[in-house]
């Protein structure tokens, strides 16, 4: 099966854009967007713009990129047409894009990083699914809780699941008035979902995290509230965890503070970080979790390197196990792409490789973000991964910068549950397909599909 993404070529910026930018580095995956020189420049002699490694936290400079390529693309003059076309395509670009988002924090798809822990400790494993909401685009309180409400009522039908959700304090970069961060209390305790909430919100420096019971024939049968252990136990296992060799309590400990009743990000961080330097999967899977949901710091390029590193540990994967977990390294490679291509091509933390001029071009960086998340979605689904099956089903389905194709989207869908028959949001989308077909089984099927996908709950 090939991959039909459509090519950009088509849409390139002209080759004349040479003669106006000259690139000493422009790649973004490598931690820096070094320097990016220009001639022609009105009032000022040289302009070298410098953006600092990802790996630093960002600075409020960072945080105005959208306003920096504005300004800075004004400043360019040219006596041609040239300029001009530039000028009006990022203008045109940016005074689309806040609707954008907006549609697309409604849409199907939110993407839900994973972290596996398997430390024979815990009873039962960790494997967290938390998706990331980000309201720096000055949503309206209506609008922010309605886009809530929405995701919290979908959440229940994926196993361990929360939504950490960054709602702002109020000040010049985030929702200025900080009326998000104030109302969400008041949001999660609606009629329609107050049931679904698994104990209080946990909130943080301008975020909140909710966590979500689990949801299957239409009654709660699991919470996610995890190892009530005493004092005397957590005590024992902190002095087993100083062993220099013993990971087992290292990633026990951290667990415990990811998800207990004494969450603790920065100790959960601390234990992940000791199990990692001797030679823990698990831990390196769950410190690119952290970082890919913004839990102590968002930083998605840190991220990406940690989930590489798993896969290249475990490029030929020997058992059930670490197939698991390099399908999980993949899928929440492919996440960071897809939500970034969909939220915002031109985030800071997360700006990527691109080897020619007219990949600098907004919609082609966007495409690229899209292939590359297309990419590790198909090598996850190589290892019979249901969600990223779903996940392609969705790329194929949207004509999203992927040529759209149905019959592609019904075959990924299959196989969704195929991998996992308690994929039902792969079921909901089958039935839709199924059940507009001429062929009178295949309407059957698809009705039979809606039937029992209704009959839980899904909406």
């Amino acid at each position: 099966m090939t991959d039909t993404l459509e090519n950009s070529e088509n849409d390139k910026i002209s080759t004349g854009l040479s003669d106006i930018l000259s690139f000493d580095t422009l790649s973004l995956d490598a931690q820096s967007f070094k320097t990016v020189s220009t001639r022609y420049i009105s009032e000022i002699d040289k302009m070298d713009i410098t953006f600092a490694s990802t790996e630093e936290k960002p600075s409020s400079n960072t945080k105005s990129l959208k306003k920096f390529v504005i300004s800075f693309i004004d400043k360019i003059t040219i006596p041609n047409d040239f300029s001009s076309k530039v000028k009006n395509d990022l203008k045109d670009w940016f005074s689309n894009d806040k609707q954008r988002i907006k549609k697309n924090k409604v849409n199907d798809f939110l993407g839900y990083y994973e972290c596996l822990n398997t430390s024979e400790l815990l009873n039962p494993k960790i494997t967290l699914s938390t998706a990331r909401i980000d309201f720096h685009e000055g949503e309206s309180v209506d609008e922010a809780k309605n886009i809530v409400i929405t995701k919290i009522k979908n959440v229940p039908y994926i196993e361990n699941a929360s939504l950490f959700i960054i709602t702002g304090k109020g000040n010049s970069y985030w929702n200025s008035s900080g009326n998000l961060n104030k109302n969400f209390p008041e949001w999660i305790k609606d009629d329609s979902i107050k049931n679904l909430v698994d104990g209080e919100p946990i909130k943080g420096d301008g975020t909140y995290e909710v966590f979500i019971k689990r949801i299957h024939n239409g009654e709660n049968d699991k919470s996610n509230n995890f190892y009530p252990i005493d004092d005397k136990v957590l005590n024992e296992w902190k002095e087993n965890a100083k062993k220099n060799n013993d990971i087992r309590y290292k990633m026990a400990l951290a667990g415990y503070y990811m998800k207990g009743p004494k969450e603790n990000c920065k100790e959960a961080k601390s234990w992940y970080k000791k199990a990692e330097k001797l030679g823990s999967l698990e831990a390196k899977l769950c410190l690119g979790y952290m970082h890919s949901i913004g839990k102590l710091f968002f930083d998605p390029t840190r991220a990406k390197g940690l989930f590489k590193d798993v896969i290249n540990k475990l490029e030929c994967p020997k058992n059930d196990e670490e197939k698991e977990l390099s399908r999980i390294a993949m899928r929440n490679m492919a996440l960071i792409y897809h939500n970034s291509h969909l939220i915002r091509p031109l985030e800071v933390n997360n700006l990527t490789k691109v080897k020619k001029l007219s990949d600098f071009k907004l919609n082609n960086l966007a495409k690229i973000k899209l292939k590359r998340a297309f990419k590790w979605y198909k090598k996850s689904f190589d290892l019979y991964d249901s969600q990223s099956a779903y996940n392609l089903g969705l790329l194929y389905e949207s004509d999203d910068g992927i040529k759209k194709d149905e019959e592609q989207a019904e075959y990924y869908f299959k196989k969704a549950i195929e991998y996992d028959k308690n994929n039902i949001f792969a079921k909901k989308k089958l039935g839709n397909i199924l059940s507009n077909k001429e062929d009178a089984n295949e309407k059957v099927e698809g009705l039979k599909l809606l039937t029992e996908v209704a009959s839980i709950g899904l909406e």
